[in-house]
């Protein structure tokens, strides 16, 4: 059996150097430890697995056992848990915001929970308390019958349209989601959310209610570095989610994943943070009188 596992993060608020190898020079003396227990959500530097993104791919490659009955009913699907990682590093708080297959769900905690300790967060100089999150794939093969996702379908026409779905790479093409190298934005991460940054436009209506927050996006890369296949896989409001569909589609080419030297269709999922600079815009109100 041929099972492939799926992990990509890349943080618009944090997007240069997540799990990179390069953060080994970062601190060589240990920072001290914070007295406050409260979970800082944008530290200045995140929280990551010890070793970083490849050592992290091959303990979840390793330790995945995919469940036989989830395999006979050909049960497949994205499983995203978030959770804290501790001052020592160790995962609690586990919170499903994703789920599939209810095997599935379970395989993907039972892995996360025996992670060995992460490189906790450091916020001002100190350990902190903070939220990360891991998506994991679970896929069989191209012949496999695809399952029930609670994905979003966009409620705008334009949104469809930028969401570039095509189904016959899914459905006669291998869909990788660990591999050798995985695809990169054209111009770097750091670019990639400057490109985001000056693309999106903030839905008016969401706007005025004041609605902001994280919307997590899935979508294909193909070997031949096109985007296609844009979801929302957890959402925040109908225009955010479609704005966020919207932005993506418009992204250019990115340099393709390679697997064995060959290079191969991947898919990856993407954070977009929503965030009001200014009050919300009042409602419009209509005088009487």
């Amino acid at each position: 059996m041929h099972i492939r596992k799926f992990l990509l993060i890349v943080s618009v608020s944090f997007l240069t150097g997540i799990f990179g190898s390069h953060h080994s020079f970062i601190m060589a003396q240990k920072p001290p430890i914070s007295d406050s227990d409260k979970i800082v959500k944008d530290p200045d530097v995140i929280p990551m697995y010890t070793g970083g993104t490849g050592e992290m791919h091959r303990f979840i490659a390793n330790s995945l056992i995919y469940p036989s009955d989830a395999v006979e009913r050909n049960a497949q699907g994205l499983v995203v848990y978030t959770f804290v990682v501790e001052k020592d590093g160790t995962l609690t708080n586990f919170n499903m915001i994703h789920p599939a297959d209810t095997l599935l769900n379970e395989e993907a905690l039972r892995i996360l929970q025996q992670m060995p300790p992460w490189r906790p967060a450091r916020f001002r100089g100190e350990i902190v308390r903070s939220e990360s999150y891991v998506p994991m794939y679970f896929k069989l093969n191209k012949n496999a019958r695809a399952v029930t996702r609670t994905t979003r379908t966009s409620s705008s026409a334009t949104a469809r349209a930028y969401a570039k779905t095509d189904k016959e790479i899914i459905e006669n093409n291998d869909i990788y989601t660990i591999v050798d190298r995985m695809p990169e934005y054209s111009n770097g991460v750091t670019t990639l959310g400057q490109f985001i940054s000056h693309n999106i436009r903030y839905p008016q209506e969401a706007r005025q209610e004041g609605i902001e927050g994280r919307i997590l996006c899935s979508f294909i890369v193909t070997a031949e570095g096109l985007i296609t296949n844009i979801e929302v896989v957890d959402g925040l409001h109908p225009q955010l989610d479609d704005e966020a569909v919207r932005v993506l589609g418009l992204m250019p080419r990115w340099i393709p994943g390679e697997n064995g030297g060959e290079k191969v269709n991947v898919k990856c999922l993407l954070p977009i943070d929503f965030t009001i600079d200014e009050e919300p815009i009042p409602p419009l109100t209509s005088n009487k009188g």
